[in-house]
């Protein structure tokens, strides 16, 4: 009869729900804005986060960069022997890289590196291939490339298929048109680090972007095993007063900041929603019509207690915060993974949006989802806590009289 009686109450609040369906739209639709607001950003949040460890997995353990004048510059080769010489550096090799622009605002990186000293370092970014090899210290001319390259040749205007084997044309700094053989097609979890990258030996890449012998963009640094990557990265910047010394951590924090800036107009916008379908949840609550105030009358006159009446305004709460949120989340679903949040993304992942097709990170945790439900069902039922209170405890014979 418990059992039977709760059943009861909640078919009665199902009704009431199908019967202020004008509010009850109100307060779902506000409900799916807000909840797939936050639902996409912390998507693409996880998405990143998730990302930044597979790149960081892969890369180096510590990036030494040179500053002149607060800016980047170009670092001497003979750093090289420098940095070796400093207790805890396993290995210290050195890159040229750069951007390609390929239109639409969207650029590809070009990397060069020494291929026989970055192979000994297991698992660096570019040596794990899905198909073809990496490179060897003979190799000129020829490339490495990622997914994302593969995708933006077959999305071209002209569309052209490239795998292992093909020929494709890079534009110099000068203008010219070099000619580089794909060897291999490499595979990483990381999708915003080598999705668009394209690898090859320094020389070419010194080449490719104009830079004299003796100098190089920056310099890979793996630690030996067991030593303490702070500990290493104060000796470097110690040793080397113009160097800007990066470590993994410091490179995490540095993109996860970027994100974290953008997201703050996104956390006010869905603050300021939140709030509104509080103050919509409230009022609706509040406002309790003739009819409604009858129900109650007959309800209380009928054998319910007020328990019972709070028991079906929890149930109509519950309802519709949980849908509202259901719905936001299958929605945010829908156009993260699906149509690759368009536009949402870009505003959020800034320079780092340089994926094709929207292949962005994503990521769903059970904590996101939890988090969503909590922030939709919590403040509503806290909001209709108190109107339905004052509906819950109307006598009977108050309503009758119609006082």
């Amino acid at each position: 009869m418990g059992l039977q009686k709760h059943i009861n109450l909640a078919s009665f609040a199902l009704g009431n729900i199908m019967k202020y369906r004008t509010r009850s739209i109100a307060v779902v639709v506000a409900l799916i804005i807000s909840s797939s607001l936050i639902c996409s950003m912390e998507f693409i949040r996880e998405g990143l986060v998730t990302d930044i460890e597979n790149s960081l997995d892969e890369g180096p353990d510590i990036i030494v960069q040179r500053l002149e004048a607060g800016r980047q510059a170009e670092v001497p080769i003979d750093w090289q022997k420098n940095i070796t010489n400093i207790p805890g550096v396993r290995l210290c090799t050195p890159r040229v890289w750069g951007y390609a622009s390929v239109g639409r605002e969207k650029f590809i990186t070009i990397m060069g590196v020494n291929a026989t000293e970055y192979g000994e370092a297991t698992e660096s970014i570019g040596t794990s291939v899905d198909r073809g090899r990496f490179l060897n210290g003979s190799d000129r001319r020829r490339i490495v490339i990622g997914e994302g390259i593969i995708d933006l040749m077959h999305a071209a205007s002209s569309p052209v298929i490239v795998d292992v084997g093909s020929t494709i044309s890079l534009i110099a700094y000068n203008g010219t048109l070099i000619e580089f053989e794909i060897i291999g097609v490499f595979s990483s979890k990381a999708k915003i680090f080598n999705y668009d990258m394209i690898v090859t030996d320094i020389d070419s890449a010194r080449l490719l972007f104009g830079l004299a012998e003796d100098v190089c963009t920056d310099y890979a640094i793996w630690i030996d095993f067991g030593e303490s990557m702070n500990d290493v990265a104060y000796r470097l910047d110690h040793r080397f007063s113009e160097a800007r010394v990066l470590t993994r951590d410091a490179i995490s924090d540095l993109t996860l900041r970027s994100y974290n800036d953008r997201t703050g107009l996104l956390t006010v916008l869905w603050t300021t929603v939140l709030l509104s379908v509080l103050i919509l949840a409230f009022a609706t609550s509040s406002a309790i019509s003739e009819e409604a105030r009858r129900e109650v009358g007959l309800l209380k006159a009928l054998g319910f207690d007020t328990v019972d009446i709070l028991e079906i305004r929890s149930f109509e709460s519950l309802t519709v915060s949980i849908l509202g949120a259901s719905l936001g989340v299958t929605v945010s679903i829908v156009f993260d993974f699906v149509l690759g949040a368009p536009g949402l993304a870009a505003y959020l992942l800034g320079w780092s949006f340089v994926l094709i097709n929207g292949n962005i990170p994503l990521a769903i945790t059970p904590i996101t989802v939890f988090l969503v439900y909590v922030l939709a069902v919590v403040p509503i039922f806290i909001a209709t806590v108190v109107p339905s209170w004052r509906s819950a405890i109307i006598e009977p014979d108050v309503v009758m009289r119609g006082i």
